[in-house]
């Protein structure tokens, strides 16, 4: 018999387990090892990937069997049986038919295959279907499993999330690993403050702060094979981004913001998020949803250093009050060399003033106004909070209540006047069959209600929404002074404190009063509470 140069595939995958010894990569050895003494076969290496789904042949031992295969090191490949080969029957009988062109030799020993005897079988395509059945409801029954466990707020990562460890007495549980979660507020707070990705990440780099990937390796010294990793305080803008987007720091878990294209494919498609599985409350939070929700905030604002290299502490909060536009930022330089900035409406500067005013106004000018604001608000807390409480109490009562009690009002007539029509609708079935109208009539009347009541019904769920909102407000003086209860007093602004404490500031046009003197209004809108009219309207004497 003539020798053979073979090659001896293995395969295991991850949703295979061990449950049964038939299917170990060491089992597969052995069986395949006594296959090649049977038939006398003494020159052979193994391939073997472990670990891999057998839906496609993206695996790297099987893709350096067919380079070794191009390169005519072999003439002949094993393997246990066709599941250990692949479960996607297409695309076996697609390698098999590329061996034959190669004049390699398939052997599926368990399934007494072999390409040069059993040619012409017609069982093969049959066990190729078999298989991708299988593997179809292997891979059903492990995303039903997947899911219960994420429903269960269970961590199902082998990396726990930067800032994070396993819980040594549950895996499927985090907990805080105190010196990364420090390097994860300081993330959060600097971006609050204004910091962008670039400038964090030269920050870290400068202070030699450990990157994600080398903290857990140090820890972990034996996770990563490559040396990659290697460049301990090499940080970059995706590992930054990663942190800030990741809801997992608020205490909570989501899967399936993502998902594969098909089970044979390993591209990903995103998710709407109706279709997200959120658990909360699943582990300690490392950060507030209040410093959250301000670094966010700051990071929807596009902040562009100025030529003084400053970043725009104003940027994302100021919005002109006729188009509703937000109001940029420019700069010009004084005759000493010094520079001066101002604000003016974005439509005005890009469409001119046939389309909006200019709305300017200087940049100390807005911040000396939004700081007295802001110190008397303050001060008007903490110089008698029980006076303070009522007022927004007060504000909660005439502002939000007075909406949700129109918005209900509202409400309860359009669902009335849904049920009318349906009423209306019947009686006109009725005439109509008892010929009191005709079918041209009818049509004609029942087309116009069934669209009024469509209309309604889409209207409907808008309202609903917004009256859950507004009964959410409820609870907005809790909220506001929480944010306001950690200043004692306010020296300064920087982007961080606006931020946490506005949600916006409108500024409208300058007016001549009758006595010749120019006014401009700016209105502050604190958050959760909106606008306080004894404290928060300012007019600046242009």
């Amino acid at each position: 018999m003539q020798q053979k140069h073979a090659a001896l595939y293995c395969r295991l995958s991850v949703d295979d387990g061990n449950i049964s010894g038939s299917v170990s990569i060491e089992t597969q050895k052995i069986l395949l090892e006594q296959y090649c003494q049977a038939h006398s076969i003494t020159e052979y290496e193994f391939y073997c990937d472990d670990g891999y789904s057998g839906t496609n042949f993206n695996r790297p031992a099987f893709q350096q069997l067919l380079s070794d295969i191009h390169a005519g090191k072999i003439n002949l490949v094993v393997v246990k049986d066709l599941s250990r080969f692949g479960r996607n029957y297409v695309e076996v009988g697609l390698q098999v038919e590329h061996f034959k062109e190669q004049n390699v030799r398939f052997i599926a020993a368990d399934d007494h295959y072999d390409s040069t005897i059993n040619e012409d079988d017609l069982m093969f395509p049959m066990r190729n279907v078999m298989n991708e059945m299988y593997a179809r409801d292997v891979s059903k029954k492990t995303k039903a499993a997947k899911k219960a466990k994420a429903k269960a707020g269970q961590f199902m990562g082998s990396k726990p999330p930067f800032g994070y460890k396993l819980d040594p007495n549950d895996r499927h549980h985090l907990v805080i690993d105190e010196p990364a979660a420090e390097v994860v507020r300081r993330i959060f707070r600097l971006t609050a403050d204004g910091a962008g990705y670039n400038k964090i990440t030269r920050i870290f780099r400068e202070e030699k702060v450990m990157n994600p990937i080398t903290y857990f390796n140090q820890n972990n010294p034996d996770y990563f094979k490559a040396d990659y990793w290697r460049k301990e305080f090499d940080w970059h803008v995706t590992s930054v981004r990663a942190i800030l987007n990741n809801e997992v720091y608020l205490g909570m878990l989501i899967y399936g913001k993502y998902r594969n294209k098909s089970m044979k494919s390993t591209s990903k498609v995103k998710n709407p998020p109706e279709d997200w599985i959120v658990a909360e409350n699943t582990h300690e939070p490392i950060i507030s949803k209040e410093l959250w929700d301000t670094a966010h905030k700051v990071m929807s604002s596009k902040r562009r250093p100025v030529k003084t290299g400053e970043l725009q502490i104003f940027a994302g909060l100021l919005y002109c009050a006729d188009c509703g536009h937000c109001l940029t930022y420019g700069q010009k330089q004084r005759k000493d060399g010094s520079y001066y900035g101002a604000y003016a409406c974005w439509m005005y500067r890009t469409h001119g003033k046939e389309y909006c005013a200019s709305h300017y106004i200087r940049y100390d000018t807005i911040y000396d106004l939004v700081l007295i604001n802001l110190r008397t608000v303050l001060w008007n807390y903490r110089n008698n909070t029980q006076k303070f409480y009522k007022i927004l109490e007060r504000k909660y009562e005439t502002d939000f209540m007075k909406e949700y009690k129109e918005l209900k009002n509202e409400y309860e007539k359009k669902q009335r006047r849904v049920e009318e029509v349906d009423k209306i609708l019947c009686k006109l079935y009725e005439d109509n069959a008892l010929g009191r109208i005709t079918d041209e009539r009818y049509d004609m009347l029942s087309t116009q209600y069934e669209s009024e009541q469509n209309a309604i019904k889409k209207e409907l769920p808008e309202m609903i929404k917004r009256m859950g909102e507004l009964n959410a407000q409820n609870d907005s003086t809790e909220k506001f002074v929480k944010l306001i209860r950690k200043y004692t007093v306010i020296d300064q602004l920087d982007a961080a404190i606006l931020n946490e404490l506005i949600d916006k500031i409108v500024v409208h046009h300058k007016e001549v009063a009758e006595d010749g003197r120019v006014f401009q209004q700016v209105e502050i809108y604190y958050r959760f509470i909106g606008k306080l009219e004894n404290a928060a309207e300012s007019k600046n004497a242009a």
